[in-house]
């Protein structure tokens, strides 16, 4: 039979990469909705802090202080200086000029030094407002700062008045406390509501998959009866297909004995092996219907090999054909009920021995090889015919004026059944070839 698949460890799969997936799409939705609102939010200050540096500057007229060497201590500038520094939370303040030498610092032993490559400076040279947060950092011009040394660093461009060109930049060191505390309830607030948004989510795809599971549970269970109750029509078909054969055979006799009376040669032994052939296909029959399911699909092989060469080799001695066999001591098992394997099995033999004439030769071999089972039919008759050959694994398809074209096809769907084959094609020199294939199954230890 088929296997029937395990829903239940497919939705669990489903259940654990659907959770990670959510977990990381949350994770990553709210790191770069902090990172998002963190950027904003001070550059946004910075502007602010921008705009108000920039008016002082062109109400105390200082632009032209940035380019003289000792214009730190012009009067205006010093107010200029003094405005700024009543800024809240201003921690340092530094004064560049476009040559990116300290003019005025409120740590005075920076005042004067050129520091070394700075991106930030540089960027505020070139008209942008650099904002960030500065914790821990190495630079020389933190130097003398204190402890401890987390702060919002702000680049401010100043530019001659009337929007001229930029004339020199303000470097504020801030410890912002409120914006801080804006920052830290913004972030709490996202990282709750990915948190409260993926855990509805991850909820809501176990309620899915709970769902998923009880309908997959319940259509297991209808494929289960749909297989059992298919088995048992295939099981029939085949018996009833082989059942044809003798039956013919004991028909034959009758009539042979009603022609001739006292005088015919009946063959009593003939009749009886015929009639022994039919019991058995009905009583196998009857015993899988019984449990067509909770039958053991693991086949031995070689009883069935044996039990298909005593009945054939009988068949073609009477109609004198040649019959010869091989196989090697141990063929191991395969997952096919033996009662399928050995309608199949018979069904093809039977094929064979109805394409040959008197003194042909049919053949029955047994191999293994890549951890599969090889049986092979092999007839010197007349061969696979020219019209319909593609045709001939197909259901009700046959070549025969009396034949049901069901031997082949259910003897393919068996095969198939355990995930084997079955192919058939012409013989050298002539005749013809059928192939069993078949897994076979690891070493059974009791």
């Amino acid at each position: 039979m088929t296997t029937v698949g395990r829903p239940a460890a497919i939705t669990r799969w489903f259940m654990v990469a659907g959770s990670i997936g959510v977990a990381l799409f949350a994770v990553g939705m709210a790191w770069l909705l902090d990172a998002f609102i963190e950027s904003r939010l001070l550059h946004r200050d910075a502007e602010l802090s921008g705009d108000f540096v920039q008016s002082i500057a062109d109400t105390q007229k200082v632009a032209e202080v940035f380019r003289q060497p000792q214009g730190a201590s012009d009067p205006a500038f010093v107010e200029f200086l003094a405005h700024i520094a009543a800024m809240p939370d201003v921690v340092r303040i530094n004064v560049y000029t476009t040559g990116q030498r300290v003019l005025w610092s409120s740590s005075p032993g920076l005042i004067g030094q050129t520091f070394g490559h700075n991106d930030e400076l540089e960027e505020a040279l070139a008209g942008q407002i650099v904002a960030s947060f500065d914790a821990d950092s190495d630079k020389s011009e933190h130097v003398l700062l204190g402890s401890p040394r987390e702060f919002v660093e702000n680049y401010l461009p100043v530019h001659a008045a009337g929007g001229g060109p930029i004339v020199g930049v303000i470097e504020l060191y801030r410890r912002p406390v409120a914006l801080t505390q804006a920052l830290a309830e913004g972030q709490r607030r996202i990282w709750g509501a990915a948190v409260l948004g993926g855990s509805l989510l991850i909820l809501s795809l176990l309620w899915f998959v709970r769902r998923i599971e009880r309908a997959l549970g319940e259509q297991q269970r209808r494929l289960v009866d749909n297989e059992a109750l298919a088995m048992v029509g295939e099981l029939s078909a085949a018996v009833a297909h082989n059942i044809r054969n003798p039956l013919g055979s004991i028909r034959s006799a009758a009539e042979l004995t009603r022609e001739l009376g006292s005088a015919a040669p009946l063959d009593h032994e003939e009749v009886i092996r015929h009639v022994d052939r039919i019991e058995h296909l009905v009583r196998t029959l009857l015993t899988s219907a019984g449990d067509p399911t909770g039958r053991p699909h693991r086949c031995a092989v070689r009883p069935v090999l044996e039990a298909a060469r005593a009945r054939i080799a009988a068949d073609l001695a009477a109609q004198h054909k040649q019959f010869s066999h091989d196989w090697p001591e141990a063929l191991g098992e395969v997952a096919l009920d033996d009662i399928l394997l050995t309608q199949s099995l018979a069904s093809v033999l039977a094929n064979a021995a109805e394409a040959t004439r008197s003194g042909d030769q049919v053949s029955l071999r047994a191999s293994q090889g890549n951890g599969e089972l090889h049986i092979v039919v092999e007839d010197s008759g007349a061969g696979l015919p020219l019209a319909g050959r593609d045709k001939l694994l197909q259901p009700f398809f046959t070549t025969k004026p009396r034949g049901l074209g069901l031997g082949l096809p259910l003897a393919r769907r068996a095969m198939e059944r355990a995930g084997g084959r079955l192919q058939i094609e012409p013989a050298h020199p002539h005749g013809t070839r059928v192939t069993l294939t078949l897994p076979l199954l690891p070493e059974h230890h009791a």
